[in-house]
């Protein structure tokens, strides 16, 4: 857990949006990652004691032993945190992402489920994010951090991914962002946008993420998705925004018929023209 993800979460957490989240639980035995004075700044900005005996060991950052993400959560009032790994580090608890999680009792169990760069090393990763949505209690929330440039496992991720994930399972999305890594531990936020992220210069970065955070609005059944929504080809869907909250929320959601979307086609709208190609329809 670098600094970007942890501003974004103090952010969350000063703003309330955070306010219910009393358990979580990690994706990999996470670590913090993150200098001592970086970390100590932070807080002070957050308006957040900081214990600095506790971080004492980030003082040597980045040589040294880690310290767990759990100290961190803790400081941000979760009364229970868990996580799953194979490695069984920071008493993680052994699973394996690869397969469907047979423990039901940790389903629906859980306000926030986090995916740090953790689910790209896993090959069967369709399964990993089942298993990520079947944690998540109702109205908790589901943080996933990949790689879109310069990535280190099996996959890279595209911002489609994010939008089918919620599309398919009733998800709303509180927060999403590039973070952009100019050197392996110094990052800049920026809104997540392709247009903005096309006109970046590959070659100055060390990589760049992509952070979304979800809201899970029921229980059900979790489904697989198909790119551009081929199985429900009358039904494309779009962005609703709910402004009542901040950073705004979003749904999306089926909101437009397929003979309106050759009109925004035929007008020259991007988003329109990728999906009807998709499906082999003419405009």
């Amino acid at each position: 857990m670098k600094i970007g993800l942890i501003n974004i979460a103090l952010e969350l957490f000063k703003n309330k949006k955070f306010n219910d989240v009393k358990s979580v639980v990690d994706m990999g035995s996470k670590e913090l990652r993150v200098s001592f004075d970086k970390l100590k700044n932070s807080y002070n900005q957050a308006g957040l004691k900081f214990n600095e005996k506790k971080f004492s060991i980030l003082k040597k950052f980045p040589k040294g032993k880690r310290i767990s993400t759990k100290n961190f959560w803790m400081d941000m009032g979760i009364r229970e945190y868990k996580s799953f790994d194979i490695n069984k580090s920071h008493d993680s608890i052994f699973f394996d992402l690869n397969y469907p999680m047979e423990k039901k009792n940790y389903f629906n169990k859980f306000d926030l489920v986090a995916d740090f760069g953790n689910n790209e090393h896993v090959f069967n990763i369709g399964e990993s994010y089942r298993t990520l949505y079947n944690l998540c209690k109702k109205n908790g929330y589901i943080w996933i951090f990949q790689a879109v440039y310069k990535g280190n496992g099996y996959f890279n991720f595209d911002q489609s991914f994010f939008e089918g994930y919620a599309a398919a399972n009733n998800l709303s999305v509180v927060h999403s962002c590039y973070i952009v890594n100019i050197d392996e531990y110094n990052q800049a936020i920026i809104p997540c946008d392709k247009n903005l992220y096309e006109v970046i210069n590959k070659d100055k970065v060390f990589n760049i993420n992509i952070s979304y955070i979800f809201k899970k609005k029921t229980n059900k059944e979790f489904k697989y998705y198909y790119q551009y929504n081929l199985d429900k080809k009358d039904s494309p869907y779009l962005v609703s925004f709910f402004n009542n909250s901040y950073p705004p929320e979003k749904m999306y959601i089926p909101t437009k018929t397929k003979n309106e979307y050759k009109k925004l086609a035929r007008k020259g709208n991007r988003e329109a023209i990728i999906w009807l190609r998709s499906i082999g329809e003419k405009y």
